[in-house]
């Protein structure tokens, strides 16, 4: 049996995911999570609140998610491939990422956890990077965080082709060719 207040976490970041946080009022996370206002307002100062609540959760998911693929015994450039790899339904957009493009990401409190999912995510792939350009699978030519950063931009731009053409698979390809492009600059002669 979950509280009130789970429900309204629960149906909050549903909703951010699917709307963002402009498209979504303290209405309608009460209906989609059966709550009342009262209890809203009792577990919550307001939208601002139970928002940020719900992108630190978020957050902690998603770091959970890219620590179990990037942080490992595996060798580096396969641990990126791994992340790469992961099938995502590029119209449903980054659960995170999504919310860059609203004016809303000047709140602290909602850009902080977005923020560190993003760092972390940094940081992980660019640890595997730099195990990849010692095992001699990528040259060493580019700073292991400067490659970091540039799949994390293929990541997210791929999640923009696939909702800007109604295109679920667009990220995947985006991901995938980034990965042979990987590849393909690591071999040597």
């Amino acid at each position: 049996m979950t509280s009130k207040r789970e429900d309204l976490v629960k149906a909050a970041k549903k909703l951010l995911w699917e709307r963002g946080y402009e498209a979504t009022s303290p209405r309608d996370i009460q209906d989609a999570s059966g709550a009342g206002q009262g209890s809203f307002y009792h577990h919550f100062d307001g939208k601002l609140d139970l928002a940020a609540t719900a992108l630190e959760e978020v957050s902690a998911e998603m770091q959970e998610v890219a620590t179990a693929l990037l942080a490992s015994d595996v060798p580096g450039l396969e641990r990126v491939a791994r992340f790469l790899g992961q099938k995502r339904n590029g119209r449903k957009g980054c659960r995170l990422g999504r919310f860059a493009g609203e004016a809303s990401i000047l709140e602290p409190k909602l850009r902080v956890p977005i923020k560190r999912y993003f760092e972390c995510l940094a940081n992980l792939l660019a640890a595997a990077i730099a195990d990849a350009q010692r095992a001699g699978a990528l040259h060493a030519a580019a700073e292991p965080r400067q490659i970091a950063e540039m799949l994390i931009a293929v990541l997210q731009g791929g999640f923009v082709l696939s909702r800007i053409h109604g295109d679920k698979e667009a990220i995947n390809r985006a991901t995938a060719t980034t990965m042979a492009l990987l590849r393909a600059t690591g071999a040597r002669a």
